[in-house]
């Protein structure tokens, strides 16, 4: 993998004692403010992402990890997007999301690899298919995370590498197509009510932009058939039927659902 380290272009040696969760939020703001950019204007991304290299996520409560988590994802989506463009065809694209990373609490990571093995690491997993043909990611057991980073940082156990399951991230992460949400949320701390509160309304904004709900039958955005295992409920139910019901207070009473498939940058 020919990777393009976003956050490695200058030393970080200020303090390392800050709050993980509200730096990547500002990390995401300061991203997304700077959208339609040259990348000679972005410098002030660049020294803000060079303090993710030395963050000591243990004080983080996994509501708190799971947030600093999609801030990151989201972070260096719209940092790489800046810097290298729009990916003109297919290869270009598994290219933008295999080798775009940021360096995080010692340890690199890329686009897929947040995704795959941070944000989705308890969750359902990819066809072997797609892992095998066309996502290419470097997988760590415990001991490299803890005694192998790739530079001195703040000792993170390697639970700090690994985030809650929760199905509504199907809904929240954006991919940057079309298949995604236009908006993304910023996560910060908050609470619990809050939170959910945050999480309901990137949902909702979600459903509406990648998927078509005033058609009959109902076009949910494909995401949540790749990722079909992750529907809460009985197994005894079709993945379709759960679906319909955990999303009940966006969607209303549904008799069929379809999944819209459109990947469009």
């Amino acid at each position: 993998i020919h990777r393009l380290v976003c956050n490695d272009f200058e030393l970080f040696l200020g303090d390392d004692q800050q709050d993980p969760l509200g730096l990547s939020a500002k990390l995401l703001r300061l991203a997304v403010s700077l959208q339609g950019c040259s990348a000679d204007e972005v410098e002030p991304l660049i020294s803000l992402s060079c303090k993710l290299k030395c963050v000591d996520l243990t004080p983080l409560e996994p509501q708190d990890l799971w947030g600093f988590w999609v801030n990151v994802y989201h972070s260096l989506l719209v940092h790489s997007r800046i810097v290298c463009g729009r990916p003109r065809n297919v290869r270009h694209l598994f290219s933008f999301y295999n080798n775009c990373s940021y360096l995080v609490g010692g340890h690199i990571f890329s686009l897929a690899e947040l995704e795959h093995l941070v944000l989705r690491s308890q969750m359902a997993k990819a066809s072997a298919r797609l892992m095998n043909l066309l996502v290419q990611v470097w997988r760590r057991d415990d001991k490299e995370f803890e005694e192998r980073p790739a530079f001195r940082a703040p000792y993170n156990p390697s639970s700090n590498f690994r985030c809650r399951p929760d199905w509504r991230l199907n809904l929240v992460l954006c991919a940057g197509n079309l298949a995604s949400s236009s908006k993304i949320p910023v996560f910060e701390k908050m609470s619990a009510a809050a939170f959910d509160s945050l999480i309901n309304k990137a949902m909702e904004h979600f459903l509406g932009a990648a998927g078509r709900l005033d058609k009959k039958p109902v076009q949910l955005p494909y995401v949540l058939y790749r990722f079909r295992q992750d529907a809460p409920g009985a197994s005894t139910d079709g993945y379709d039927r759960r679906w319909a019901t955990v999303l009940a207070p966006i969607l209303g009473d549904v008799d069929r659902i379809v999944y819209r498939n459109s990947y469009n940058w």
